[in-house]
C-alpha cells in the first residue's frame, strides 16, 4: 500500500492513499470491493440486446453483414490457410484484426466459410458485453457505485456500438482493449507491482493501436494524463512498452513485405479521396446528437466536470478520459472518411464521462428535497436509456439479399474455380473465401486496392465516386478478374469499374443471374 507522509508537531506517521470514489473517499483495498452484481446484470442486458439480431429465421448470416467485415473475417480466416496480408494481397489496417480474430476464423479449416462466419459472430457480442462491464467498473471505481451503472448502461444501449458489436468491425476489439487499459493502469499500485501495471497498460495500449490507428488518439491520452499530473516516469514506461510491444505486433510483417504494408497503412491512409458523410456538421451531429442525445448531454456534463478537475495531481482518470473523446471526436472531423459506425469507437470514453456527469448531478440533487432528488434520478436514467429504441430497431434489422447471392454462387460456380466478388461477404454467403484455392486472386478488399492505385499519379480526386472513374484504379484489378472464371459485381462492382472495364467485362464474361460467367 502507498502510504503519504504526514508531519506534525509531534511526530511523523503514514496514512493509505485514498482513492476518490464519487461523493467521499476511500482506501484502495476497499475501492477494489465494489459491488460487481448491478455492472454484470447490465453486461447480461449488453449481450442480450446485441445477440438479438440474431434470433431469425437466417440466423447470424442473416443480420446485415458491412463490406468491412467481410474484408476482417477474410483476413483473419485466410492466415490459417498460409495467405498473409501484405505479402499476399493488399491490406489497408494494421494486422492486430486479423491474427486476434484468427483462431476463432480458422474455423473455415472445419467448415465452410459461411458457417464459419455465422459461429464466430456470435462471439463477438461477449466483447460488447465485457466492455459495458469494463466501463461501469472503471467509473464505479473513481467516481461512485450510480456513476458505474450510468457508464455501462450508456454504453449497454449506445447504437452504433450495439451494431458494430454484432459483427466483425475493427470496434469491438478496439473498445474492449482501450478499456481494458484504462482498467490496468487506472488500478492503485506501488513498487514492482506499479511497474507491471504500466507494462500491462503498455501492452493493451500497443494491441489498440495493432488494431486500428485511431488508437493512436489514446497514446495522446495517456501521456497528457499521466505528465500533466507528474507521472512523467510511468508515462516512459507505458510508451516504452507498448513501442516494443509494436514492434512484435508489426515486426514480422514489416519483414516479409515491408513496401506494400506502409503503403496500405501510411500513404493510403494520408491521401486516400474522401469518402461518405463529407460534412463536419453532419459528422458533429451524428456523433452528439440524432439517435443517443441523452447519452451525449451527460457526456458533455461529465467533459465539463473533467476539465473543471483538469490540474488535480489525482485526476488521471478525468484527464484520461477527456482527452480520448476530445481527440476521438477531432479525429473523425478531420478524417478523410467517415461513416456512422465510427462511432462506436467513441462509445468508451463517451460512457465513461456519461457516468462522471451523473455522478456530479446526483450528488448535487441530493442537497434538495427528496423528490427533486428522485425527479433527477428518473431523468438521468431515461437520458442514460435514451438510446435503447434506436439500439432495438436496429436489431430487427435483416439481410435481404445476401443469402439469395450465396445461393446463386454456390448454384453456378464450382468450389474449386477462381471468383473474384467485389464485396468478401458474396463470396463468404457461398461458403468460400478470397485467394482460395491457393493460387486463386486474393481480392480481399477491392475497394481499398483500387483506390490505392489512383493514387500513383499528380492529380487528387474530390470523391471516391471520382476516383473509380479513373482508368488508374483499374490498372491492378483487370490483370486479377482475367484470372477469374466467375465474376460477380452487382452493384459495387459496377460503382468501382470504370466504362471501359465494364465494357471489358462484357467482352469475356456473359452474365447468368448474379453470376458473370467466363466466355469458352
Amino acid at each position: 500500500m502507498e502510504r503519504v507522509r504526514l508531519d506534525t508537531h509531534a511526530h511523523v506517521c503514514y496514512a493509505p492513499r485514498l482513492v476518490r470514489t464519487g461523493d467521499f473517499q476511500t482506501p484502495p483495498s476497499n475501492a477494489l470491493h465494489l459491488p460487481w452484481a448491478p455492472l454484470l446484470l447490465v453486461g447480461g442486458g449488453a449481450w442480450l440486446l446485441r445477440v438479438a439480431g440474431f434470433f431469425h429465421r437466417g440466423g447470424a448470416l442473416g443480420y446485415p453483414v458491412d463490406y468491412d467485415e467481410g474484408v476482417y473475417f477474410s483476413a483473419a480466416a485466410l492466415l490459417s490457410h498460409g495467405v498473409l496480408p501484405y505479402r499476399d494481397y493488399f491490406f489497408v489496417h494494421p494486422p492486430g484484426v486479423a491474427l486476434l480474430w484468427a483462431p476463432v476464423a480458422a474455423l473455415t479449416r472445419v467448415v465452410d466459410a459461411a458457417t464459419a462466419f455465422s459461429v464466430a459472430r456470435w462471439f463477438v457480442p461477449v466483447l460488447g458485453a465485457l466492455s459495458a462491464v469494463l466501463c461501469g467498473r472503471i467509473a464505479q471505481s473513481h467516481w461512485g457505485t450510480r456513476a458505474g451503472i450510468v457508464a455501462a448502461l450508456v454504453y449497454a444501449v449506445h447504437p452504433e456500438a450495439a451494431a458494430t458489436e454484432r459483427g466483425f468491425f475493427l470496434e469491438p476489439l478496439l473498445n474492449l482493449t482501450c478499456l481494458g487499459m484504462a482498467w490496468v493502469l487506472l488500478l492503485p499500485a506501488t513498487g514492482r507491482r506499479s511497474w507491471r501495471q504500466d507494462a500491462g497498460a503498455g501492452v493493451l495500449l500497443a494491441t489498440a493501436c495493432a488494431i486500428k490507428l485511431t488508437a493512436g488518439v489514446w497514446v495522446l491520452a495517456v501521456v497528457w494524463a499521466l505528465c500533466l499530473g507528474g507521472e512523467g516516469r510511468r508515462a516512459v514506461r507505458v510508451i516504452g512498452t507498448a513501442a516494443l510491444t509494436g514492434l512484435i505486433w508489426l515486426g514480422p510483417f514489416l519483414v516479409l513485405a515491408a513496401e506494400p504494408m506502409l503503403e496500405g497503412l501510411l500513404r493510403f491512409q494520408v491521401m486516400r479521396p474522401p469518402d461518405g458523410e463529407l460534412s463536419t456538421a453532419r459528422r458533429l451531429l451524428t456523433m452528439l446528437g440524432e439517435s443517443h442525445w441523452g447519452g451525449a448531454l451527460l457526456s458533455l456534463l461529465g467533459l465539463a466536470v473533467a476539465l473543471g478537475r483538469l490540474r488535480r495531481r489525482d485526476a488521471v482518470a478525468e484527464r484520461l478520459f477527456s482527452a480520448a473523446w476530445l481527440l476521438t471526436v477531432a479525429a473523425f472531423l478531420s478524417a478523410k472518411s467517415y461513416w456512422g459506425q465510427y462511432n462506436a469507437g467513441l462509445a468508451p470514453a463517451a460512457a465513461l464521462l456519461s457516468g462522471l456527469g451523473a455522478s456530479q448531478l446526483l450528488l448535487r440533487a441530493e442537497r434538495h428535497s427528496r423528490r427533486f432528488a428522485a425527479a433527477v434520478t428518473l431523468a438521468v436514467g431515461l437520458a442514460a436509456l435514451s438510446a435503447l429504441p434506436v439500439a432495438l430497431r436496429s436489431a430487427n434489422q435483416r439481410e435481404r439479399g445476401l443469402l439469395a447471392i450465396g445461393g446463386s454462387i454456390r448454384a453456378a460456380v464450382p468450389p474449386d474455380a477462381p471468383l473474384c466478388a467485389f464485396e468478401p461477404a458474396w463470396a463468404i454467403a457461398a461458403g468460400r473465401l478470397p485467394g482460395l484455392p491457393v493460387g486463386s486472386p486474393a481480392l480481399v478488399d477491392p475497394y481499398g486496392l483500387m483506390l490505392n492505385d489512383a493514387l500513383d499519379g499528380p492529380s487528387r480526386f474530390a470523391s471516391a465516386a471520382a476516383a473509380f472513374a479513373d482508368d488508374r484504379t483499374q490498372r491492378t484489378v483487370l490483370p486479377m478478374l482475367a484470372r477469374c472464371d466467375a465474376l460477380v459485381l452487382l452493384g459495387r462492382g459496377e460503382w468501382q469499374l470504370s466504362a471501359a472495364s465494364e465494357r471489358w467485362v462484357d467482352e469475356h464474361f456473359t452474365r447468368d443471374g448474379d453470376v458473370w460467367k467466363r466466355k469458352p
